[in-house]
């Protein structure tokens, strides 16, 4: 199977001497980082894979597997993707990977592999969940500003980890920040490389399906739905692979979204760097949601209306009711229960934060400069400047 080799060498090297890159000192916190770093590539390149080279054996008929109009959320960070995925992936229509099916098993091998060991381990008494849940909460609960849970729907992009071709590898190496390719995925990338990437991206969702028994009595048939700001990228490649997806675009104004944005930046490679500033590579972050913004809207608007919808988080956050059930109507979804349950505690709890107490000038930047770069975007969205 693919691996890009020569990115993560040379990834991994820099990572290991840094020579002049401040971002990427060797701290005590960043040591502990790559030694994890390190720990988890060799999961993924060992047991991962490994698994996903056995399911070829052991589970052929996985790999064929119809992927059927997949739903995929894009958009650029901070944009509400998550409130909607993990709303919408509650609805037994559709289904989505948790996190721990794509750092732990994206293969059925490995997933019926760990439902072994949860089986052995309840016969006395779940010492390993427990453990594993205590870690989760002690590690997993520091990420404040994206919660995450071993049980919950999360960003399947993850994936792209084990071809080391995801733009999550920044995180772990925030250098030369301009020319890393993964933000400008279809334009940046090779063809065979990209071609690569979705086809592999497509059979790990295939185990997915199989592994869930989508379409096989008695379980209904279930749509996939995944979300990844990081999919805005590579819109045309996945196309390419599903070209009968259906795509939802969330949007926010373009203020809100850059200071979130490097606010999110920021914290994560601060998680796994030791940043020499507060907020690095500001200009990176304006021109990659400047792209996210308008190159995702050209690439839609050539396909029919009915397979693709615009969603502006104001929208989303002031009316859940309304805009959901309108998104469900317009893919042919009726709105079940669960969704209007989640709809009902969302529209009469505390409002969902719908700002912030950051600034752009709190992150180094001229209001008049941003609403200049951002001019096109206002213009296309409607959006005030």
């Amino acid at each position: 199977m693919y691996f890009n080799w020569r990115g993560f060498l040379k990834d991994s090297l820099h990572s290991l001497f840094p020579s002049r890159d401040p971002h990427l000192r060797l701290t005590g916190h960043r040591a502990r980082v790559l030694v994890m770093y390190f720990l988890c590539m060799a999961w993924m390149g060992g047991s991962g894979r490994i698994g996903l080279f056995v399911d070829r054996i052991l589970f052929p008929r996985a790999l064929k597997t119809p992927v059927k109009a997949p739903v995929f959320i894009v958009g650029n960070f901070r944009s509400g993707s998550t409130l909607l995925h993990r709303l919408l992936a509650s609805d037994p229509q559709f289904t989505a990977m948790k996190t721990w099916e794509i750092y732990f098993a994206p293969s059925v091998t490995m997933r019926k592999a760990w439902h072994g060991l949860w089986i052995v381990d309840g016969w006395f008494g779940s010492p390993i969940k427990n453990r594993i849940r205590k870690a989760e909460a002690s590690t997993l609960g520091d990420v404040k500003m994206h919660r995450v849970l071993l049980g919950e729907p999360e960003e399947d992009e993850a994936l792209l980890l084990y071809l080391w071709e995801s733009l999550f590898n920044w995180f772990f190496m925030p250098y030369d920040a301009w020319n890393n390719p993964y933000w400008r995925f279809d334009s940046a990338i090779p063809a065979w490389r990209r071609r690569t990437a979705m086809r592999f991206y497509r059979s790990c969702l295939q185990r997915h399906l199989y592994s869930h028994g989508v379409g096989r009595p008695p379980v209904p048939n279930a749509t996939y739905i995944s979300k990844n700001p990081s999919f805005s990228a590579k819109l045309r490649s996945l196309l390419d692979e599903f070209p009968d997806a259906r795509i939802i675009y969330l949007a926010r104004h373009p203020a809100d979204t850059l200071v979130s944005t490097i606010g999110w930046f920021s914290f994560a490679w601060g998680y796994f760097a030791s940043l020499s500033e507060q907020y690095p590579f500001r200009s990176t972050i304006m021109e990659l949601t400047r792209r996210w913004y308008l190159d995702p809207i050209r690439v839609l608007e050539r396909l029919p209306a009915s397979q693709y919808r615009i969603v502006r988080y104001e929208d989303l956050v002031a009316a859940p009711s309304k805009t959901v059930t309108g998104l469900m109507e317009h893919f042919g979804f009726k709105t079940a229960r669960e969704i209007h349950r989640q709809l009902n505690d969302l529209e009469n709890g505390p409002p969902v934060n719908k700002s912030h107490s950051v600034e752009l000038r709190h992150v180094g930047l001229d209001p008049r400069a941003v609403a200049e770069y951002y001019g096109e975007v206002f213009d296309r969205f409607g959006y005030e400047e």
